[in-house]
């Protein structure tokens, strides 16, 4: 069951390639900083294991969106203000795909 606020399925495949992209460019902004670097790593780990995740259990794909969202809160805030502004739109997105994830993994 979709949730009424989902965007239809177009918006998600140009929004993720952009926040990659985004995700990219901080790396490379923050890459001397290796503590920055490695949460942004264990980030992208994290957001590459959602979606088999959550074609297997919603709940627990929820789970790791809420430790994506710790994780990603964890590396903006040592950033350098532009890497912070850069990374932004992807923090803010996945916390709107976490009510999407959460609808659905109430629903079902």
């Amino acid at each position: 069951m979709r949730p009424p606020w989902q965007p239809p399925s177009i918006v998600f495949q140009i929004v993720w390639p952009i926040l990659y992209v985004l995700y990219a460019v901080v790396l490379y902004l923050e890459w001397n900083n290796a503590e920055t670097r490695n949460y942004l790593i264990l980030g992208l780990v994290l957001n590459f294991s959602w979606v088999p995740l959550f074609t297997v259990n919603a709940r627990l794909a929820l789970a790791l969106l809420v430790a994506m969202i710790a994780v990603a809160v964890k590396s903006i805030l040592p950033m350098t203000s532009p890497a912070k502004w850069i990374f932004a739109p992807y923090l803010v997105w996945i916390c709107f795909a976490s009510t999407l994830n959460a609808y659905i993994a109430v629903k079902c």
